[in-house]
């Protein structure tokens, strides 16, 4: 069986169909991190966030404090993704900011409340988290509720916030794709936006919690104590549950998790968590940048506004001015550095060439030539090795014949003044016999054997 990065694959039952890789290309991907000091609250705010964007979101991102925006920005580029979500803190406020990669728009919204999936937990009767990693495998199923405003900001957030999620195919569309939802309402009185995360529960109808039991394989703990089976399917009585009425009895047209198609069932949606209460503070044309086209706190004169476009285009126009400099100063470097190398090549080519003719013309002295200028400690060893070689070809009898001439000089009348005679260096035998050697087989490669 083979494997893929470490995990045993299934080629025969776990092949991933055309359209789910073609859904797995096109959906939208996020990233979702903290920028700068955050509480361990807010933190974990962030990590469950995450929870609520899988599939399609890093979930072991890490930002470091030296990235900057055109670092994020880069990520985005890199990972595909199409939305940057930054939670952050000041002394006075939570924000969360939405941005649209790589052009924009920015939406900054501030974190009127939040609560986070154990808080919410603590708050129902009956708990109920989802530990299956099933349920975070597929997208959840966006509604939006109240959203008929006509303002502007109002459709873009109402625009970005949906463009987080894939769309939904009709034809293609699975019911077994259903495990969660997040519900987005609009709350005109207080101008704020409400998140929720629920997820799904299916039961069949119609069956008391002894029946239930059965049909999943469990044999009731009081089914000793019943005068008839048929006291198991009639009788509810203390057998119900107080929360088998709740949900939505609906009949399933699909499979449904381990539901056939056709079956009555109750679905019932539990909060799972994390809640949030948003407002909107302020949305800008670009990203993490740009002209501010609307402010919750602020308003602008069209004197002003038209003063800060253009502004921001001069911003701009500097920016790319700059940015085509540098451009144009890395390639003047890179032209210098590739002309100095040619420069390089074509001298170690010459002197190739010239040690090959050199070569060619005296033998095989060519591995003893040396192009160029010799340097001063190599001319030293030369001239010593050649006085070595004089000195080791004078005849051993030359001392005593400059002797006797001496001698007969004196002889036959005044001599001018004595000059010192220039000390030979001393050599042994051994050196003598070797120098010799050398200069042997130096004339025999010159003249040639013979």
């Amino acid at each position: 069986m083979p494997y893929k990065k470490g995990k045993r694959v299934k080629r025969r039952t776990h092949q991933v169909s055309l359209e789910e890789e073609k859904l797995n290309v096109e959906a939208p991907k996020s990233l979702v991190f903290c920028r700068g000091k955050v509480g361990n609250e807010v933190n974990t705010l962030m990590r469950e966030w995450r929870e609520v964007m899988q599939p399609f979101t890093a979930s072991k991102l890490k930002i470091v404090k030296k990235n900057k925006v055109k670092d994020i920005l880069e990520l985005s580029k890199h990972f595909g993704c199409t939305t940057v979500h930054v939670f952050s803190c000041t002394p006075a406020s939570t924000n969360f900011k939405i941005l649209r990669s790589p052009q924009g728009p920015t939406l900054t919204f501030k974190v009127e409340s939040f609560k986070l999936k154990h808080d919410i937990q603590q708050e129902q009767r009956r708990p109920h988290s989802i530990t299956d990693s099933n349920s975070f495998a597929k997208p959840p199923l966006v509604v939006f509720n109240q959203f008929n405003n006509a303002e502007a900001h109002h459709q873009l957030m109402m625009t970005t916030i949906q463009g987080m999620f894939p769309n939904i195919q009709v034809d293609t569309f699975k019911l077994s794709h259903c495990h969660r939802i997040v519900l987005v309402n609009y709350n005109k009185a207080h101008d704020v936006i409400e998140i929720r995360h629920y997820g799904i529960l299916a039961k069949t109808a119609g069956l008391t919690p002894a029946a239930k039991k059965l049909s999943q394989g469990i044999v009731p703990k009081r089914v000793g104590e019943m005068e008839a089976i048929e006291d198991l399917f009639m009788k509810g009585g203390d057998y119900l549950s107080d929360t088998d009425g709740e949900g939505e009895e609906v009949e399933l047209t699909q499979k449904f998790r381990k539901l056939s198609s056709g079956t009555k069932t109750k679905l019932k949606l539990v909060e799972i968590g994390p809640r949030m209460t948003l407002s909107l503070m302020k949305v800008e044309t670009g990203f993490w940048e740009g002209e501010t086209i609307f402010h919750k706190l602020f308003t602008k004169t069209p004197e002003e506004a038209a003063e800060t476009a253009k502004r921001i285009k001069m911003k701009e126009r500097l920016r790319q001015m700059r940015k085509k400099e540098q451009e144009s100063n890395v390639a003047k470097k890179k032209a210098a550095e590739e002309a100095k190398k040619a420069e390089k090549e074509a001298e170690r080519k010459r002197k190739a060439e010239a040690n090959k003719r050199k070569g060619e013309e005296g033998g095989s002295d060519e591995e003893f030539e040396v192009v160029g200028e010799e340097e001063p400690d190599a001319k030293r060893r030369k001239v010593a090795f050649d006085e070595e070689m004089d000195y080791a070809e004078e005849p051993e009898g030359d001392e005593n014949a400059q002797e006797a001439e001496g001698d007969d000089e004196g002889l036959d009348g005044p001599q001018e003044e004595d000059v010192a005679p220039k000390k030979k260096k001393s050599i042994s035998r051994s050196r003598r016999s070797q120098i010799k050697k050398w200069k042997k087989i130096e004339t025999t490669m010159s003249t040639g054997p013979g």
